[in-house]
């Protein structure tokens, strides 16, 4: 059985109830970990899942609170004595400046080494980024500040996917990725330069015709009743604000 679970919750400005967004997804054979602000090692094992649960890493876009956390991450999971590769899917400028801080904490000198390897992913609309005996991935370009992505997951086992959305103001490549799905998970950080209201997500789940809407990158001071009030107005289907930690059904 699939799982899905909510790491982090929060935007950029995080507590320490809520930390950055990102989610990982556990399968009966893979893991997947979709950002990373934040090392989540520790959280990851208070869950019960262990060092060898992640085999792919998708980074969104290259801001402190999507991939801050990754250097640690590798390192930790290095001390740790993990020997199997993880592979890290960003796009080509991600990668470079990952390899960059990789190399910058000296990486290498670290007594025990396992592969990464890097798959630059190309910002095209509906990109195949990953496809295993479980899961298939697509990528699409969204509207951020910088290059960012969006990432739809599809199981093969039950047919059910989910999209998240990444850091994005309402883009119709959104809503071409997440067209039937049965979750989307899209940042409500505010409406301005790219970023959404939790109204422009709702709209989005409306013309992307989801099954459920979970808001997401939310500011952790923001009025929880007022974000589901807006989505709510423009949305049908259900709707709900993510919290860390939390498993998502849907």
């Amino acid at each position: 059985m699939v799982k899905l679970l909510v790491l982090g919750s929060s935007c950029l400005v995080s507590t320490e109830k809520n930390r950055p967004t990102h989610l990982v997804c556990i399968g009966r054979r893979h893991g997947l970990l979709i950002d990373c602000g934040v090392s989540p090692r520790g959280r990851l094992e208070d869950l019960g899942i262990g060092r060898d649960a992640i085999d792919d890493i998708f980074i969104t876009h290259f801001h402190p609170d999507h991939v801050a956390g990754l250097p640690l991450f590798l390192m930790e999971l290095c001390m740790r004595k993990r020997s199997k590769p993880v592979r890290i899917h960003a796009g080509k400028s991600v990668i470079s400046r990952i390899r960059r801080m990789m190399e910058m904490y000296r990486w290498r000198k670290l007594p025990a080494q396992f592969p990464i390897v890097y798959r630059p992913v190309e910002y095209r609309r509906r990109t195949r980024v990953l496809s295993n005996d479980e899961f298939r991935v697509h990528s699409s370009p969204v509207r951020h500040v910088v290059p960012a992505m969006g990432v739809r997951v599809d199981f093969l086992e039950d047919g059910r996917s989910f999209v998240y959305s990444a850091d994005t103001e309402p883009s119709a490549n959104l809503v071409e990725l997440a067209g039937s799905a049965g979750l989307l998970i899209h940042e409500a950080t505010g409406k301005g330069a790219g970023h959404s209201s939790a109204g422009q997500a709702a709209s989005i789940a409306r013309d992307a015709k989801v099954g459920k809407l979970l808001l997401i990158h939310t500011d952790p001071y923001a009025d929880r009743k007022a974000l589901l009030k807006q989505a709510r107005a423009v949305f049908s289907g259900e709707v709900e604000i993510a919290v860390d930690r939390m498993e998502i059904e849907w």
